[in-house]
């Protein structure tokens, strides 16, 4: 087993990805997928390192210190439930064993996304409610709430930012037969009444857009991530493209400051 002294220190990461495309896309859209490629060098260079993807269910175990976690921890998440996470994304995690959350947009499920157009951006097809059921058969994957809409949180009346989370909700309860306990802010917007919201909803976490590795000391409804998006192989910014990949999970620093971690 891992130190559990050394890991309380350092956190555990939770990567966070959306899309996981077949080719690459213009620069605008970097921060929207990974290729193919990428992500299976990725999933494999994890396996090769030696780390153990868990579940929210298993952190929340550790949190509590009712159980302890696995040699080098990692959760695996991807946020809006893009289409082609049916073939680029399930195939290689289920062989590899690999649990994994996607946060979904319910009223968009089986179209696109269609709040990235405000950017000027082409929206992606999103998995229809028969490919996630089909999906969660395997037990790989654990689908969770990303409201009904993707609002900005923290900039509409908390009345309706509460009508898109517990209809979320309510509506995967329906479909999947199991509670949705971990929350994703879309655009990782959130203030202290959508946390207290999310709280007293019954939430057990909320996960944010915010660079770092969540520790034992964090606020369970603002985790932080990682980041993982396009980058070239080679390039002057992002330098080796899987060296950097290593550099975000494992040395690049956490600078949020320390009332981060106690909202």
């Amino acid at each position: 087993m891992v130190s559990q002294k050394s890991l309380n220190e350092t956190g555990v990461p939770i990567l966070m990805y959306h899309s996981v495309e077949d080719t690459a896309h213009s620069p605008e859209y970097k921060h929207l997928y990974v290729t193919k490629k990428q992500f299976t060098g990725q999933m494999r260079d994890l396996r090769r390192r030696g780390y153990n993807p868990i579940t929210f269910d298993q952190l929340a175990g550790w949190r509590s210190s009712t159980a302890e976690l696995p040699d080098k921890p990692i959760l695996i998440t991807f946020d809006d439930g893009y289409a082609t996470l049916e073939r680029n994304v399930h195939p290689l995690l289920v062989e590899l064993n690999f649990p994994y959350t996607v946060f979904v947009v319910t009223s968009l499920a089986g179209k696109a996304s269609t709040w990235v157009a405000s950017e000027g951006l082409t929206p992606w097809p999103i998995m229809s409610w028969e490919t996630m059921t089909r999906l969660s058969q395997d037990g790989q994957v654990s689908f969770q709430p990303h409201t009904c809409s993707h609002p900005h949180l923290a900039q509409v009346p908390l009345s309706n930012a509460r009508s898109e989370i517990t209809e979320c909700r309510s509506r995967m309860e329906d479909c999947f037969q199991s509670a949705m306990d971990t929350l994703c802010y879309p655009f990782g917007d959130f203030n202290a009444d959508v946390v207290i919201l999310t709280q007293d909803l019954g939430f057990k976490f909320a996960v944010t857009t915010q660079f770092g590795r969540a520790r034992k000391s964090e606020c369970a409804f603002t985790l932080p991530r990682i980041s993982v998006y396009h980058t070239p192989y080679i390039s002057l910014k992002y330098g080796v493209a899987p060296l950097n990949f290593r550099w975000r999970i494992e040395t690049r620093r956490d600078n949020r400051p320390e009332e981060a971690t106690d909202l």
